[in-house]
């Protein structure tokens, strides 16, 4: 009976197991504005993992698993560029990614979100980010829109500049 048993376990792990999907992003985009600066990053690594396993009602399959190369800004402006990978900024060289590790993607009926972490400069914060879900034939596509208040993760001077940056993201993955 114990066979039995630990054969019924092994069988619905596997099912389990096979039903995540481990998605490794195809496109993106990275934005950011604000009144005193504007730009892209172009590098960007990470993973959505899909389960078909749902939780709850509200709580959805989904894992983000998201890696930003910080040397890979541009704001159209070499100096700029320099300036923001500098020490005084997000000090590339020492914190070279911008990371976005989802705990939870739910649902209610303002919409979708994703809590997890962000970690700039080595400093990470709880956040909720809203996002939007489409699905095509050959992918399926993630796009965020939110703002990050700077000098939470320590980042340039106090005064001088916006402290709110407002970032658009996009990742999608194919099916």
């Amino acid at each position: 009976m114990k066979k039995i048993g630990m054969i019924a376990v092994m069988f619905f792990v596997g099912l389990a197991l096979n039903a995540q999907d481990n998605n490794n992003i195809d496109t993106y985009k990275v934005a950011f504005y604000s009144k005193d600066a504007t730009g892209v990053f172009k590098e960007m690594t990470g993973k959505v993992i899909s389960s078909e396993v749902v939780k709850s009602d509200s709580i959805l399959g989904l894992q983000f698993d998201l890696n930003i190369k910080v040397a890979s800004i541009n704001t159209g402006n070499g100096v700029q560029n320099k300036h923001a990978k500098s020490s005084e900024w997000f000090n590339a060289e020492k914190y070279p990614t911008i990371n976005f590790v989802s705990s939870s993607v739910y649902k209610t009926e303002k919409g979708i979100f994703a809590k997890g972490k962000l970690s700039i400069r080595g400093i990470s914060k709880d956040v909720i980010i809203p996002i939007e879900i489409k699905t095509t034939d050959l992918k399926t596509i993630y796009k965020a829109q939110f703002s990050v208040n700077r000098m939470k993760y320590r980042l340039g001077p106090e005064n001088k500049v916006s402290r709110n940056i407002k970032i658009i993201a996009g990742v999608s993955v194919k099916k």
